[in-house]
């Protein structure tokens, strides 16, 4: 079970979590059902939840589809930053290229995803670039083209990445003329 699902709900209250106390969900301090429903719907067919409706509770979906309701709830709540930690953890391979689909849409769209993952073809796949911390410190930041995982395995081992910043134009001409 995914985090950030309350699975004994219906898929449509975990859809509008972030947005049920705002119209047109809510009228005050009142849900309004049908709009809950409606709001439910149109993300049930955007994001593809395969689900018999949006009563359905939650848990009894698959864990492709799970995945989908979390993406969709929060995609939805545009907040321009999305953070996705092992978003494809436990999927089988199609539920696993369709989150890696949305998360690059989403990227394409103009969000900013912070992706937090173990599994080096997902980071390198779908990173533009990628941070390798141990035990709190950055131990480097590589461009996924140029990084190899030998180099990934090693920071993530608690080697720090070493660097050699260019030097000033100016600093190599001093040197050449004292």
């Amino acid at each position: 079970m995914g985090v950030g699902l309350a699975p004994n709900l219906p898929v449509s209250d975990n859809l509008a979590m972030k947005a049920y106390r705002h119209p047109p969900l809510a009228r005050g301090p009142l849900l309004e059902r049908s709009a809950m429903q409606r709001f439910a719907q149109r993300l049930i067919e955007a994001f593809r939840i395969a689900t018999p409706g949006p009563e359905t509770p939650v848990r009894l979906l698959s864990g492709g589809n799970q995945q989908r309701v979390v993406l969709a709830r929060e995609i939805t709540a545009g907040r321009g930053v999305l953070v996705a930690v092992y978003p494809t953890r436990g999927l089988d391979v199609g539920a696993t290229e369709s989150v890696r689909r949305t998360l690059l849409e989403q990227r394409d769209e103009g969000a900013a995803i912070l992706l937090i993952s173990e599994d080096l073809d997902e980071l390198t796949g779908l990173s533009d670039r990628i941070a390798v911390m141990f035990e709190g410190q950055v131990m480097g930041i590589v461009a996924p083209d140029e990084a190899t995982p030998e180099e990934i395995g090693l920071m993530m081992a608690g080697q720090r990445m070493v660097t050699q910043p260019p030097s000033p134009p100016d600093a190599q001409a001093q040197e050449v003329t004292s």
